[in-house]
């Protein structure tokens, strides 16, 4: 039995992906500053991986055999108000957890970065675009951060994730961020008043357009690339290749619900590009990986978790 390591298994992502590997029949160690909130955890460590310690005890009672490195902070409005907490989390955390796996004899990582590093563009982006790591600090944290995988001689997968969206199907985990920054669980949590950042952008309706994947087809590409790690390294895209706007996913939204979503508009946020829409043929070459959820179905997983979660 292969067993991997999550950092940040307590949260959205990690839940989710602690699910996949269990199915897939993995062990699954995790760390994190909360406890978990599901049952997919085999061993756990409560710590935070700016701290050395919780690292090396986690190393210490088990042979891990791949990290999956999802800890870190990802607010970016939060970024541009305290830039160095978040290259102390996201940089710092990082290279904790690469001294642990040097000292430790681990070669295998999986890293979850972000399309927020990417010069923005009309045309789906490539892998080979270019960067622009001062986008907003906590861009240019997680940029950082891959470098520091990339240089580390560690066989590595960086995953540049585009907006993870939707949960569970099966209804055990959903998107609950504090506080709560990505757009479909805001629009879910303010049918009657959401704020739109942003009417003029140059996009088809003026609202900015974003690239939105299953958080579960992003678990299940984490256990693809577990497989390819055997062989070499790669920068990979996790999307759909497809790109809806904000006022396309108030619709949806709309039209899921049974109700009309009430909006109004607020100025640009900093740091918001037009759009952000994935090229994924790296990930269908290399992975044989092939988003099995789409927008409708996304949007739908969410509503009905964040029903669930009203009636508690």
């Amino acid at each position: 039995m292969k067993t991997a390591l999550i950092t940040g298994v307590s949260g959205y992502l990690g839940s989710h992906l602690a699910k996949s590997l269990k199915k897939a029949g993995w062990k699954v160690v995790g760390i994190d500053k909360k406890y978990p909130k599901n049952e997919y955890v085999d061993l756990f460590q409560i710590g935070d991986i700016t701290e050395q310690e919780p690292l090396v005890n986690t190393f210490r009672k088990v042979r891990i055999d791949t990290v999956f490195h999802l800890a870190g902070r990802i607010e970016v409005c939060e970024s541009n108000k305290n830039p160095i907490e978040f290259y102390r989390n996201n940089v710092n955390g990082t290279i904790n957890v690469l001294n642990a796996m040097k000292t430790f004899g681990v070669n295998k990582i999986i890293y979850s970065s972000t399309a927020g590093v990417y010069k923005t563009k009309n045309e789906p982006i490539t892998e080979v675009d270019e960067v622009n790591p001062f986008n907003n600090p906590y861009s240019g944290s997680k940029y950082c951060a891959e470098m520091a995988i990339r240089q580390s001689g560690i066989k590595h997968i960086i995953f540049r994730y585009f907006n993870l969206a939707g949960a569970d199907p099966d209804g055990e985990f959903g998107e609950c961020h504090e506080p709560e920054t990505h757009l479909i669980p805001r629009i879910l949590q303010n049918l009657n008043s959401f704020e739109i950042y942003g009417e003029d952008y140059e996009t088809p309706d003026g609202t900015c357009i974003r690239d939105y994947v299953h958080v579960s087809d992003v678990a299940d590409a984490h256990i693809l690339a577990a497989e390819k790690l055997k062989e070499n390294s790669a920068i990979i895209n996790l999307g759909t290749g497809k790109g809806h706007s904000v006022k396309e996913i108030i619709e949806i939204v709309g039209e899921v619900a049974n109700r009309p979503v009430g909006y109004s508009y607020k100025p640009r946020r900093q740091g918001d590009p037009p759009k952000l829409v994935a090229d994924i043929n790296s990930a269908k070459n290399l992975l044989q990986y092939q988003p099995r959820h789409d927008i409708v179905s996304i949007v739908q997983t969410a509503y009905n978790w964040q029903q669930s979660q009203n009636d508690k």
